[in-house]
């Protein structure tokens, strides 16, 4: 179950990432309605939290929730920047 909710936690945070104004992971324009990533996004936080739960007790799954997302949101601007990199570099080229 550890292993669900802490890949439940990273979805929330990458819904959450494309649910933000300035998100460059995905082209402009892809993302049609981010606020219902931003709803799956604390949907999927809830859900991982209360996996957490059913192994060990509600202050470590609170705890490792505050642990992940956070974390997992800091990681995805940078996987954004390099993409951003790659189709800049792409058109480019074409060009």
């Amino acid at each position: 179950m550890q292993v669900l909710a802490v890949l439940l936690g990273l979805a929330a945070a990458v819904c959450l990432y494309l649910a933000a104004p300035n998100q460059i992971l995905l082209p402009p324009g892809r993302v049609m309605q981010p606020h219902m990533l931003g709803w799956l996004g604390l949907a999927l936080v809830i859900v991982s939290t209360w996996l957490w739960s059913t192994t060990d007790d509600w202050p470590v799954a609170i705890a490792a929730s505050l642990v992940t997302v956070p974390c997992a949101l800091s990681v995805w601007p940078f996987i954004g920047t390099y993409a951003a990199r790659k189709r800049r570099a792409a058109r480019e080229q074409r060009a």
